[in-house]
């Protein structure tokens, strides 16, 4: 392979970066080109290119970002240290201290700490990057683009890898991505994570969209002249109107959501109107509405309420031309920059003069990151701490108020304690019930968007209780219950403990904490390093144990989760709606039995299907059994779920279906022939 192909490419970079950086040093930047090209001289890429190619590639994405010239330096020598015996120091004698910060930053540990345990290196770099990061965002930035190119490149690698790559790609560098704002570099990914998952419904979308796109084309052209016109005529200044596609993998995401075919999904292309302020943002909004029948519940002001990632702009769906449901995107220019380039626009369009707005709003739009340096020092195992990124940090967010109209970002699930904890600890502790839009609630009523939250407190509140650790969402509600435990008296947190666990083993199928035996304690004990069983329950109790933890740990898998069967997707039917990763290869999957007692009533089946269908759950076999009374029904599921958080989601999610009694585990579907 000719090095050309590489050096062309560094020219690539220097012309994309002098269209916005006049006085680009391009000395500095070929120099940094040639120094890691020698450092990488010989090493080749699985497609047998020169290795070099990839750093510059990136680099050349960053400039889509409008990087500043350190970023795309660091880029280009971001593997330098770790493939190639070139040294920090030497970096840093030849480029500089800031070169080698970001260049340190984005750098993988070494491979030989963790060679034997591949989750182990993940989280540590992540918690490395995470704190570089916190000092210089453009190391998150770099991380993304060397990402990016990777998913670009995928194809040859071994399929199983691949798979593993996307996976981590979706649940890590996504929601990075979406959090920093940085839209197009989010889809980017997903649509390379989609083609890697779900190859088949990638090709097929692919064909359905192509097939389409001359018509939809079409449309756009004509709707975005009429809303031209519209605006001229109005004497409403705009910079641009521009036709606008969803991703793929959006599109995918929203036919499985919305349970529609593709041609149902209506707003697969709309229209973006940028216009100068906010005020000439709602004037366009009326004048759109004045001209187009507004589509009922499809108006979303993210101006007044921005996303939980700073996205701001008008979205409002209409019957278009011709009839044709169209989506129309209305913002400021800044919003604009700020939608497509997120963190990237603060810090490369910024002019002097506002570099101090600026640094506030990086700021707050970086608080996550702050909050997993937080979250690190109260969790030790690497594997919760990734666990609680994903759910704490980047899954999805719901917006609540408080009475005062304050608006309280947290992560969907989150309950009214999790809300209390959020606003302040005292509130948390002292918390007894609670008030969602005016109507009386139960503290761990779970909480949707839009919700006004009122929390009642009582000064004789008994505080935090150990179960409450398994019912909230947010790793700042669980640290302050955590703190509190630890302060009780001995013998009633073991009391509380005691009770705890056999509830929580009940909940798996079993009699209770009797059936436990001396084998499983002492094995367990070991595992958690504790001399005696009651020092074991002490922990659970003042919440230095997880009790899902424990649980795994106590019983075997074959003994919590029944019949293991061979590694299988989860089948996803035409009309469900999965979870959120259901394209995801578990390892094994379990049988297990459950037999559900409830009111007899029209569409009793129905709801319960559908909750699990929600939860992607594969059902293998369903029927109704013999009625122990004309009210009653009796219905027997056989199902496929892959781990003890999907079983509990389940029984959880059927136990709370309208006219639910009793949901039962049997142990042997033979225990169901009736």
């Amino acid at each position: 392979m000719s090095l050309l192909y590489p050096h062309s490419m560094i020219h690539q970079v220097i012309s994309a970066a002098k269209t916005y950086i006049p006085n680009l040093d391009e000395k500095f930047l070929l120099e940094a080109f040639g120094f890691a090209r020698k450092a990488h001289e010989g090493q080749t890429r699985k497609d047998g290119t020169p290795y070099i190619g990839h750093p510059v590639s990136a680099a050349l994405i960053l400039t889509q970002l409008h990087a500043d010239e350190d970023t795309l330096i660091a880029a280009i020598l971001h593997d330098v240290p770790e493939d190639t015996p070139v040294t920090l120091d030497e970096i840093e004698k030849k480029f500089g201290l800031k070169i080698r910060f970001l260049v340190d930053g984005i750098t993988k540990l070494s491979k030989v700490h963790y060679r034997n345990d591949m989750l182990e290196r993940q989280v540590e770099s992540l918690k490395k990057l995470f704190i570089h990061s916190a000092h210089d965002p453009r190391i998150i930035l770099i991380k993304l683009a060397d990402r990016l190119h990777n998913m670009r490149t995928i194809g040859v690698v071994d399929p199983e890898k691949q798979k593993r790559i996307a996976m981590e790609t979706m649940e890590i560098f996504v929601p990075i991505a979406n959090l920093l704002g940085i839209w197009e570099l989010k889809q980017q990914l997903e649509d390379c994570c989609f083609k890697v998952l779900r190859p088949k419904e990638f090709e097929e979308l692919t064909e359905m969209v192509k097939k389409t796109a001359y018509q939809r084309q079409d449309t756009v052209k004509q709707t975005s002249n009429k809303v031209k016109k519209l605006l001229k005529t109005a004497k409403v200044p705009f910079t641009i109107v521009e036709g606008r596609q969803k991703n793929l993998y959006a599109i995918y995401t929203k036919m499985v959501k919305k349970q529609k075919s593709f041609h149902e999904i209506y707003d697969i292309v709309g229209v973006r109107i940028i216009v100068d302020n906010i005020e000439k943002c709602y004037q366009t909004l009326g004048i759109l509405h004045q001209n187009f029948t507004p589509k009922i519940g499809r108006l979303k002001d993210y101006i007044a309420i921005p996303k939980s990632n700073g996205y701001q702009s008008i979205h409002t769906t209409v019957f278009g031309l011709k009839g044709i449901i169209t989506e129309f995107q209305i913002r400021t220019y800044d919003m604009h920059l700020e939608n497509e380039y997120g963190i990237a626009a603060h810090y490369f369009y910024g002019e002097e003069k506002k570099k101090e707005s600026l640094r506030k709003k990086v700021a707050r739009k970086y608080e996550w990151v702050q909050k997993i340096l937080s979250m690190q020092k109260d969790i030790s195992s690497n594997r919760q701490f990734l666990e609680t990124l994903k759910l704490d940090i980047f899954e999805d967010r719901i917006f609540v108020f408080s009475p005062k109209g304050d608006v309280v970002d947290l992560p969907v699930g989150s309950n009214v304690i999790d809300f209390a904890y959020s606003i302040h600890s005292e509130l948390g502790m002292l918390a007894v019930g609670a008030q969602i839009n005016g109507k009386p609630a139960d503290i761990f009523t779970k909480l949707k968007s839009g919700d006004t939250v009122y929390v009642e407190t009582s000064e004789e509140s008994d505080g935090p209780q150990a179960e409450w650790l398994s019912m909230v969402k947010t790793n700042e509600a669980r640290h302050h219950i955590r703190e509190f435990l630890k302060e009780q008296d001995k013998a009633t947190i073991l009391c509380e403990a005691t009770s705890l666990l056999n509830h929580g083993i009940k909940n798996l199928g079993f009699e209770g904490i009797d059936v436990v035996s001396d084998y499983q304690k002492v094995m367990t004990m070991e595992d958690f390093k504790v001399d005696t069983w009651e020092n074991l329950l002490y922990e659970l109790g003042k919440g230095a144990i997880d009790l899902k933890d424990l649980l795994r740990v106590l019983f075997s898998k074959e003994e919590l989760m029944g019949v293991e069967t061979t590694p299988v997707y989860i089948k996803a039917y035409d009309r469900i709606r999965p979870n959120k990763f259901d394209y995801m290869t578990p390892e094994k999957v379990h049988q297990i039995h459950l037999i559900v007692e409830g009111r007899n009533r029209v569409g009793f089946l129905r709801d319960l299907c559908d909750e699990l269908v929600g939860l992607g759950i594969n059902i293998i076999a369903v029927r109704t059994m013999e009625k122990t009374s004309s009210d009653m029904e009796r219905i027997y599921f056989s199902l496929e779920i892959v781990d003890i958080s999907q079983y509990e989601n389940t029984m959880y999610a059927l136990g709370k279906v309208s006219g639910t009694a009793k949901v039962t585990r049997v142990q042997d579907h033979a225990e169901t022939v009736a």
